[in-house]
């Protein structure tokens, strides 16, 4: 499965891509982490307590660039799930959260450059144990995660969060806005994004002769060349799930700036276009 990385997902969210169901009681998904086929999805708490009551130190260091991972009670390397964890034979998928019931961000595929056995905890039951603690990097981790003890869980991956609510909000006053209608659905008044079998579309919009679809992708800093393929795919299921047989579907990338391997790839899909975006931030005196 393909996640977004710095997006939010719930539980039910992320069974339902994976089944097209919700999640309807299962145990395994109210824990910190559920195995399907061979990728392994964690759901970690950093700096409050999980659904349990345990409260473990997982946290990330900011100088190192890395995350403690601790297991559930009484795990060790030597268990199945944790020694194919080792060995590289499942796929890890780390959610996390730092506020008690909130969504859990994605932070990527986790690469484990350590583990220790032996680490003190207990069951819920209050009985001494020991636990395993894995050291992982992430791509990007220092852009998703805040510094540990940070109580404002406010970090630069939020800037593509707002650089999403920016441009819904204005989107009349965007260029966009005179060619294209955002296509998307609202429930409750909260705007619903469009998920795709490989991930979830930041942007959708249609054209306002309803020819063509637009599919955005929003990058906080720089595009790497992965962003083009990202955006193909989702063109792709756009165009065969949704997109009749008169309408057609272009992409558009949005990010601070772009690199040489983007503009390379680019090069050769002129269906997408490529926009930098420009912050200015001024003080205005009343």
């Amino acid at each position: 499965m393909e996640f977004k990385k710095g997006s939010t997902y719930t539980r039910g969210e992320i069974h339902t891509l994976y089944f097209d169901t919700p999640i309807l009681n299962n145990r395994d998904w109210q824990s910190g982490y559920v195995r399907v086929d061979d990728e392994l999805i964690v759901f970690m708490n950093i700096d409050i307590p999980g659904l349990t009551g345990h409260d473990f130190p997982n946290s990330y260091n900011e100088e190192a660039k890395t995350v403690e991972w601790y297991g559930k009670p009484g795990t060790n390397s030597k268990q199945p799930i944790f020694d194919k964890l080792i060995k590289g034979e499942l796929t890890p998928h780390f959610f996390a959260r730092w506020v008690t019931n909130a969504p859990f961000t994605y932070l990527g595929v986790g690469k484990i450059i350590k583990h220790d056995d032996g680490n003190p905890t207990v069951y819920s039951t209050g009985r001494p144990t020991e636990n395993i603690k894995l050291t992982l990097t992430f791509e990007d981790t220092g852009n998703i995660l805040p510094p540990s003890g940070d109580g404002n869980n406010e970090t630069s991956f939020a800037l593509e969060k707002y650089l999403e609510e920016f441009i819904v909000s204005n989107w009349n006053n965007l260029d966009l806005g005179t060619k294209y209608d955002r296509h998307e659905e609202e429930i409750d008044g909260q705007r619903k994004k469009c998920r795709t079998d490989t991930g979830e579309i930041d942007i959708l919009a249609l054209s306002k002769d309803g020819t063509e679809f637009l599919v955005i992708e929003l990058k906080k800093g720089r595009a790497s060349d992965r962003v083009v393929g990202q955006t193909l795919r989702y063109m792709g299921y756009i165009q065969s799930e949704i997109a009749n047989s008169n309408q057609h579907v272009k992409g558009l990338i949005i990010a601070l700036e772009d690199d040489v391997g983007t503009r390379r790839a680019l090069s050769q899909v002129p269906q997408i276009d490529f926009n930098r975006y420009q912050i200015n931030f001024q003080l205005i005196k009343d």
